[in-house]
């Protein structure tokens, strides 16, 4: 009898485990996605299956991130259908074959298809992929998870692959970015590679955040465009802030705070004036606008 109970709780404690342990993981038998109920199915989107415990830890972790960058929407984990709509709307707006190919996942986890996609990445040369993309792959993509680890949003151009956990449509579009900033590119095994240089990753991100924007305000979303710079440009104040020593990096992120707030009530205003003016030209067409779009100020972030 007592054999018995020591098993049944030995069993009961092995189903505890494997609940928590085997959605994280990813193993065999382990649902990790769900019928698709976004704005899809888009074949380049794969969302993961909500799993409330392992997504709440990973809230609890990126506290420090959300802090950071004053936002509780960031690693979130979980992207809404509103999010994702941009995201595909920007996808369909942007044509190049490397973009074609990326695959955007939503809060998931699918070690087995990232290590398929390392293998099968033809936009970057193999050795690229075996000695820089394959140690990333292994670290960040299979042993330790943005799905629960608070690394945030980030693409991996060696298995050509986004992974979304915010619920912020400008941290979703500057992702998409990065991937349609290295679709550009003719040698991307190189770029990728050169990230490994010291302050490369600021130029990348740049370019990552000054297509976000330049794609809002191509399509008129304001309101996505005014928020993008609260969050992008203090994102890009992580990544000066790493090369400098505490608290001066630190110092660097609430100026992206500061910055990215004027340069957002900066355009407010402006869009205010554009409208006022072309109201009034309505009213008295021989009116005058003398109000034109200006140029975004080319301060980048994440």
């Amino acid at each position: 009898m007592k054999r018995y109970v020591l098993n049944s709780r030995r069993q009961l404690r092995c189903r505890v485990i494997a609940f928590i342990v085997c959605p994280v993981l990813g193993a065999p038998g382990c649902a990790t996605t769900v019928p698709y109920t976004g704005v899809g199915p888009y074949p380049q989107l794969e969302r993961g299956a909500p799993i409330p415990p392992i997504d709440l830890i990973g809230n609890v972790l990126a506290l420090p991130g959300k802090l950071l960058l004053w936002s509780w929407k960031f690693n979130s984990h979980y992207v809404s259908p509103e999010t994702e709509e941009k995201l595909v709307k920007y996808l369909e707006a942007r044509h190049l074959p490397a973009l074609g190919d990326t695959r955007f996942r939503l809060n998931q986890y699918n070690p087995g298809q990232d290590l398929s996609r390392l293998v099968k990445n033809r936009h970057v040369a193999w050795p690229y992929r075996l000695l820089i993309g394959l140690p990333i792959t292994l670290v960040f993509d299979v042993m330790l998870p943005g799905r629960l680890f608070p690394w945030g949003d980030y693409f991996n151009p060696y298995t050509n692959t986004v992974h979304l956990y915010s619920d912020h449509p400008a941290v979703a579009l500057h992702e998409a970015g990065h991937s349609h900033d290295f679709a550009k590119r003719r040698l991307k095994g190189s770029y990728a590679a050169a990230r490994l240089i010291p302050l490369v990753d600021l130029y990348q991100e740049f370019q990552a955040t000054d297509e976000a924007i330049e794609y809002l305000i191509e399509v008129g979303d304001r309101q996505t465009e005014l928020s993008a710079y609260k969050i992008l440009y203090p994102a890009y104040g992580t990544y000066v802030g790493n090369y400098l020593l505490f608290p001066f990096g630190l110092l660097v992120v609430v100026f992206g705070h500061i910055h990215g707030r004027a340069t957002a009530n900066d355009r407010e205003e402006f869009y205010q004036k554009l409208d006022a003016a072309k109201a009034l030209s309505e009213v008295d067409p021989i009116a005058d606008l003398t109000v034109s779009p200006q140029t975004v100020p080319q301060v980048p972030s994440q």
